[in-house]
């Protein structure tokens, strides 16, 4: 190989990732015993990739950058937990932030649209102002406010956004009961609609020429936290 010598050699060690993985999980099972987390569990596949982002789709991602303590690491499991309940509130056609969406760009009209005040773009920014509401709002009461509170003081990124949902916590909670985000829905209540929704389109395939059943629209693109 390019660049080899006779007196140097170049070892891959995979131990601290391994251990840094391990300690991630060990982490996130103590706190599901101790919160109850299955209420908030709208995917049940998560994968830990030390060192690599945390996003929450396709398969909801853990790095190991936002976990050095637990607290940090039962907010950006919930964050990404709340990508998958928008996602499957609204079902396979419909954004359930859309009927809103222009409200919040009229509330927020100057909303800094890039990191590390912002989102990653237009979209995401207003997107997160409900991600991160619910983040938040889930996460007061599984530990008090003033912990969860201490997490929106982030110097990575959605500083904007973070300041947002908790000064204006109240309001931004009256929009989103409003508009059926609130009260949350059960994973148990979203898998009983997955399964009429299923029923009713091989009800519809029955008549079809063809018989194929609609599919399901695809996951939205990766939304990084992190």
């Amino acid at each position: 190989m390019a660049g080899d010598t006779p007196d140097l050699r170049i070892d891959i060690d995979l131990g601290h990732a391994e251990r840094e993985g391990e300690r991630v999980r060990r982490t996130l099972q103590a706190l599901r015993r101790r919160h109850d987390l299955a209420r908030f569990e709208y995917t049940r596949i998560v994968q830990i990739v030390p060192a690599g982002p945390t996003h929450s789709h396709p398969i909801l991602t853990l790095g190991t950058r936002f976990a050095e303590n637990e607290d940090l690491l039962l907010a950006t499991y919930l964050h990404e937990q709340m990508h998958w309940y928008l996602w499957r509130l609204g079902g396979p056609d419909h954004d359930p932030v859309e009927p809103f969406f222009d409200e919040l760009v009229r509330r927020y009209p100057k909303a800094p649209t890039r990191l590390p005040e912002g989102g990653r773009n237009y979209e995401q920014t207003y997107l997160h102002l409900v991600v991160c509401w619910l983040e938040l709002h889930i996460t007061a009461d599984l530990i008090g406010q003033e912990r969860a509170f201490a997490l929106c003081d982030t110097q990575w990124g959605y500083r904007w956004i973070y300041r947002t949902v908790r000064e204006d916590h109240k309001s931004i909670g009256a929009l989103l009961a409003e508009n059926g985000i609130l009260p949350l829905q059960s994973p148990a209540d979203l898998d009983q609609a997955d399964a009429e929704r299923t029923g009713a389109a091989r009800l519809r395939g029955r008549s079809t020429r063809n018989g194929r059943l609609p599919r399901r629209s695809a996951a939205p693109t990766a939304s990084a936290r992190r």
